[in-house]
């Protein structure tokens, strides 16, 4: 839905409408698509090329398990920011649908808690493993809502606010690979444990590029990486945590026999976030800050998806069983 819609729209207007708007704004449901499958299929056929060598990959019914109870978990991670950082966002962002009140923090309990029910469900179906790890994620994850009981102070250290709430990622990895090889998570082999932390910095590459500021943009009491490493140094930063995920893809892609196009396309994949980079020293203005973001964006997708794309080349891929 775009912007002018949902300006348009009243406390009046159709639940569904209000609910779709929301969604669209806050968490868009073909990105979070988008998002999971190349997320999951990675992280899948690398637990099973680890786990189990020379098979071929396959997508079955524990996949799709696995991929709604991802999507359900980022959808509570959604709802728990949305409770957590409301006062705040109120005070900085009151043109967002749920500040203006067309969405209640009680519609999107109901939604969070329908979405951990799921989880719980699924999770569950497919065994006890998956069930320990989703119960893990899920533990951090109200540690995060609860801002690990030390809101003040985390936010008074904003990279650590950050950095600790970056840690999700390996777990939501590790619960992919017990849904996948119905093993507890701590059983995972060291090379998966090393790409789920390729999942943390990739994301946090993401959370600084998303608040990285032009001058003229940046708001009182609201903070962001340009503000504590400097209009440029945020930029650096950027790119210092780019080389170290990239490298650890790498790494990982070198122990399983991978083929010179895989590295061909992260070579091409960080001469584009590089790009991105040199356009905001060169032009530092908002659009060249969220191109940051974009490209910060793409690569997420895109890595993983050439990750599960050289996998199945080289291991074979026998469909749905």
């Amino acid at each position: 839905m775009s912007g002018s819609r949902a300006a348009r729209l009243s406390a009046d207007s159709p639940f569904r409408t209000r609910l779709r708007a929301y969604l669209a704004e806050r968490f868009p449901l073909l990105g979070h698509g988008v998002l999971i499958v190349s997320y999951y299929s990675s992280n899948q056929f690398l637990a099973k090329a680890l786990t189990y060598p020379g098979e071929p990959m396959r997508y079955g019914a524990h996949s799709i398990l696995g991929a709604i109870t991802l999507f359900c978990f980022f959808l509570h991670l959604r709802v728990f920011d949305e409770h957590k950082d409301f006062e705040e966002d109120s005070r900085h962002y009151p043109e967002r649908v749920l500040q203006r009140g067309l969405i209640r923090l009680r519609d999107l309990r109901v939604l969070g808690a329908a979405a951990i029910a799921i989880e719980i469900a699924l999770s569950s179906v497919r065994g006890s493993a998956a069930l320990v790890a989703l119960l893990l994620a899920l533990g951090f994850s109200l540690l995060m809502l609860k801002e690990f009981f030390i809101r003040a102070w985390l936010k008074r250290h904003f990279l650590v606010y950050a950095t600790s709430h970056m840690l999700i990622m390996p777990l939501l990895a590790l619960m992919v690979y017990s849904f996948t090889t119905q093993s507890y998570p701590w059983t995972a082999p060291g090379w998966f444990w090393v790409y789920a932390f390729v999942g943390f910095f990739v994301t946090f590459n993401w959370e600084v590029s998303r608040k990285i500021r032009a001058p003229e943009q940046e708001l009182e009491g609201v903070d962001s990486y340009s503000k504590i490493f400097g209009t440029y140094g945020a930029a650096y930063v950027v790119i210092a945590i780019r080389v170290v995920d990239t490298a650890m893809v790498a790494a990982v892609g070198y122990h399983l026999g991978l083929s010179i196009w895989f590295y061909v396309a992260l070579v091409a994949l960080f001469a584009l976030c590089l790009v991105g980079f040199f356009q905001y020293l060169r032009h530092t203005s908002a659009k060249t800050a969220k191109r940051l973001e974009t490209y910060a964006g793409m690569y997420i997708i895109a890595f993983d998806l050439i990750l599960a794309v050289e996998i199945a080349r080289k291991f074979g891929i026998v469909g749905l069983g």
